[in-house]
């Protein structure tokens, strides 16, 4: 770890008082973490040991930061988390508050696509499409404090799906992620002597990415007797699919009267050249609040070098954007790892897979993080999860029915036939599979029957085998390998043990199996994202938090940047986001004419011709013919 020496703007931070509020606005690449860390050491190092706690947006960040809070003797902070797994450890610490299936169990991606909204579209009866805007309506419910009805919800589906999702997540136990922060809000306005919230100070990072909940949930913890510092950038606010929104942090002074102001406006991360275009882009914006001080690069600061190039059409543009990668692995000795390959969206891998076809042709390694899925959904992987999760809780009712669903010869007819058992005594999935079984499946099919009594016998064998222990000794990747590799229960692929191995440097050594399990899936995403030993091809709005030495932004055209339809200002603060992952180089690339499967893409016509976007007209960086610079730059 580098030495840390403050500049006079994180000077001022480190001596805030404890029980002040405070705002720090810090734009890319300003130092914000390695402050606010550092703030915390100091607190931690003075002997008061106050209670402080701080939360973050990112569980891969959460980890690091937990290594260097954790790393001072005091350790009078608790370990940072997630603003949702913040309210999970706070639920669970406080018995009865909160009106979910008990106990707590969060589904997975693969358990959300393949068991939840699987089974309660076609209770409800609707395709699944249509569940998806419903399930955004009722999250958005939750995240406004506010009834705001989706337009693309057809009414007479609604209050349908309202009664059958209660129901279901009743006899499947299963709470929703997005409820979370509400049922602690909740809980908060209703018990004043919730315990675990009794905090001297909250740091709350990235604070631009709350919406109108999670900050009602800090409030109702400062008028307890809690400071809260509130550290982010309104420029970089690109969650408004979980209905956050820039004034938030603008807002802090209104909410917080008294509260202490600072700004961090030296960037440390990108050259001048690239600093300079996406400071164009953001002051753009004619709601972007006038007066805000403009970032600066550090002294010594590379130039940088940044160039928007035009493509003839979509296949020269994926070769192009393969020669540049190239080139700079190859020329400019930069790490696959340090380059990144962003795009404003990529459906069904529309454009990333022929920009992997050329990597591929010129030899270039890369990831892709949305392999995580594929790993966690493989049928021996998911077979091996479900079963451990039935470890911790014999009657786990997602993971009975995702052992139904993987093995062969059981269908959804079986499935319909217990959670009708269920539904109908109002008891939950597992509990009942268990008893039913007990009397043969009375009105199952025979040989179906069988079949799901020989597996449901095979998996409790093997339960009472492998009792976990209270206290584990060793990290749980590890004693999962050590503990399975049966035909019942399969070792981890290779590609898991790795991710497991992974996690369990983040992971809290002192959790249970339980929050263990339910970690995987976030944590893996996460590490994909930051960690990798090739060029990572992602979204846009994936690669907030990252810092690489170069970055290729591919598809910038008008209706691709910005999308049809969307957020004119988020969808400038997104460009934004990914311009300023680049300390070095940053590339942009668009298509004269598209064919193929992205010809449609931004609504336009497959014949018209095609024009770079908007947001970077009369810029700092002019458009030039992408084959004469790659032939005269290298």
């Amino acid at each position: 770890m580098s030495q840390f020496n403050p500049t006079a703007e994180q000077k001022l931070i480190l001596v805030h008082p404890i029980d002040a509020h405070a705002r720090i606005f810090a734009g890319p690449g300003t130092g914000k973490s390695a402050t606010l860390v550092s703030f915390i050491d100091q607190l931690l190092a003075n002997g008061s040991s106050p209670r402080v706690k701080l939360l973050t947006f990112t569980r891969a960040a959460t980890g690091e930061l937990a290594k260097k809070v954790s790393a001072h003797p005091a350790a009078a902070a608790e370990r940072p988390s997630t603003i949702h797994s913040f309210a999970i450890s706070t639920l669970l610490r406080n018995p009865g508050v909160g009106e979910f299936p008990k106990p707590l169990r969060i589904a997975d991606d693969w358990e959300t696509r393949e068991i939840v909204h699987h089974t309660l579209a076609k209770i409800v009866g609707v395709k699944k499409n249509r569940l998806n805007n419903l399930f955004l309506e009722l999250a958005s419910n939750w995240e406004h404090l506010d009834q705001k009805n989706n337009s693309r919800v057809d009414p007479k589906d609604r209050a349908r799906f309202l009664g059958g999702w209660r129901e279901h997540r009743d006899v499947l136990g299963y709470t929703l992620l997005s409820e979370l922060p509400y049922a602690l809000m909740c809980a908060l306005q209703d018990h004043p002597d919730l315990d675990g919230v009794d905090y001297s100070l909250l740091i709350v990072d990235e604070y631009q990415d709350l919406n109108a909940c999670d900050l009602r949930v800090l409030k109702l913890i400062a008028d307890r007797g809690c400071s809260i510092i509130g550290a982010g950038d309104d420029d970089q606010s690109i969650y408004s699919f979980r209905n956050a929104a820039p004034e938030g942090i603008r807002n802090f002074q209104i909410d917080y009267p008294e509260c202490n102001d600072y700004s961090l406006t030296v960037t440390h991360r990108c050259g001048s050249k690239i600093m300079s275009w996406a400071t164009f882009v953001i002051e753009g914006d004619p709601n972007r609040p006038r007066g805000k001080p403009a970032l600066t690069c550090s002294a010594g600061s590379p130039t940088g070098e940044a160039a928007l190039l035009a493509f003839g059409n979509e296949a020269l543009e994926a070769k192009g954007v393969a020669r540049l990668v190239h080139n700079l692995i190859a020329r400019e000795s930069v790490e696959p790892h340090n380059i990144l390959v962003l795009l404003r969206s990529d459906y069904l891998g529309m454009f990333s897979r022929p920009i992997k076809r050329e990597l591929d042709t010129l030899g270039v390694q890369y990831s892709d993080p949305g392999v995580i899925n594929e790993i966690l959904g493989e049928p021996n992987n998911r077979r091996l999860l479900a079963t451990l999760r039935l470890l911790v809780h014999r009657t786990d009712s997602l993971a009975w029915a995702s052992l139904l669903k993987l093995e062969n010869g059981i269908g959804d007819s079986f499935f319909n036939h217990i959670y009708n058992l269920a539904s109908g005594s109002n008891r939950q999935f597992g509990e009942v599979l268990l008893e039913s079984k007990e009397h043969g499946f009375g009105g199952a099919h025979a040989a179906v029957s069988r079949r799901a009594t020989e597996m449901i016998d095979a998996v409790l064998d093997w339960l009472d085998e492998h009792l976990p222990p209270e206290k584990n000794k060793e990290a749980w990747g590890s004693w999962i390998s050590a503990n399975t590799g049966t035909d019942i229960v399969p070792q981890p692929s290779e590609q898991l043990k790795e991710i497991l191995s992974s996690i369990d440097e983040l992971a809290d050594p002192e959790q249970g199996l339980a929050r263990y399990l339910g970690q995987i899936t976030p944590l893996a995403k996460d590490i994909a994202q930051t960690e990798s030993t090739g060029v990572r091809i992602m979204t846009m709005a994936a690669s907030k938090g990252l810092t690489v030495e170069a970055t290729v932004l591919a598809g910038l055209e008008h209706k691709l940047v910005p999308r049809v339809g969307e957020n004119l200002a988020e969808e400038r603060r997104l460009l934004y986001v990914a311009m300023t992952r680049a300390k070095k180089y940053l590339f942009g690339t668009w298509a004269r004419r598209r064919k193929g499967p992205t010809a449609r893409a931004g609504q336009v016509w497959v014949a018209e011709r095609r024009n770079k976007s908007l947001f970077l007209d009369g810029g700092p960086i002019t458009s030039e013919d992408g084959e004469h610079y790659l032939k005269s730059r290298w």
